[in-house]
Order: C-alpha cells, then sequence, then structure tokens
C-alpha cells in the first residue's frame, strides 16, 4: 500500500511539474514558439503593441545604470525590434537583446556594434636540437 502512494504522490508532482511549465511557456510570449504543418515553428505573436514594446525596451534601457549613457536607438515594428548604436562591450549588446525579449518583442534585429574581444596571442616556443 505505502509503494502504491508514493508512486501516485511522484505521478502527481510530474503533472503538476508540467502544468507550471506549459503555464510559464505562455507566458513568455516570445520564447514560446508554435508548431506549423511541415514541421516549421513561427514565433508566437507578441500580444503587446509596437508602442508598448517600444516604450518598454526604453524605459528598460533608460532605468539601467550601466546602458542609459551609451545612447542606443531602438524602434520597433510588427512587433520586431531594431537596435542601432555604439556599446562599451560586448555584454552591453546581450543586455539590449535580453531585455527587448523581456519586453514581448517577437524578433530582434540588433545592430548594435560592440569592440572586438581580446584574443589571447599564440605563444610560439622556440625548439632546441640536442
Amino acid at each position: 500500500m505505502r509503494k502504491n502512494s508514493l508512486w501516485v504522490v511522484a505521478q502527481l508532482t510530474v503533472v503538476v511539474s508540467i502544468i507550471f511549465a506549459v503555464a510559464a511557456g505562455q507566458e513568455a510570449g516570445s520564447s514560446v514558439r508554435t508548431a506549423q504543418p511541415g514541421g516549421t515553428s513561427l514565433p508566437r505573436p507578441s500580444s503587446k503593441s509596437d508602442a508598448e514594446i517600444q516604450s518598454c525596451i526604453q524605459g528598460r534601457l533608460a532605468s539601467s545604470e550601466k546602458l542609459r549613457t551609451q545612447e542606443f536607438v531602438v524602434s520597433v515594428s510588427k512587433s520586431e525590434a531594431t537596435f542601432t548604436g555604439n556599446a562599451r562591450n560586448a555584454g552591453s549588446k546581450g543586455a539590449a537583446t535580453r531585455i527587448a525579449q523581456s519586453c514581448g518583442a517577437v524578433k530582434i534585429v540588433n545592430n548594435i556594434t560592440a569592440p572586438a574581444i581580446p584574443r589571447p596571442s599564440k605563444k610560439v616556443e622556440g625548439r632546441t636540437s640536442l
């Protein structure tokens, strides 16, 4: 009897986890993709207007201490956010993309330029023969 009750609890836990995962995916909007005939998947349309998405992005950029001084320009059309400007580092460019996703942009075109990440130079050691 005890084994059966443990099995029921385990099954309920799985069902509840699936329900929460589905609910969280529906709230995320841009991260959820809907299956289309032919096996392709398209982003789910945003429930926000272009003006709401743009206002959200601009507000979040302005409230970020690190991003507000970088003067990124964003425009939104058909739930697609397009960024332009110059970033101080690659992290700032990525932060702008994450902000657009969280504000409901379905597609993001990030034309922000960022300085190249310096790569370590290869050290060639000389060979000596014995």
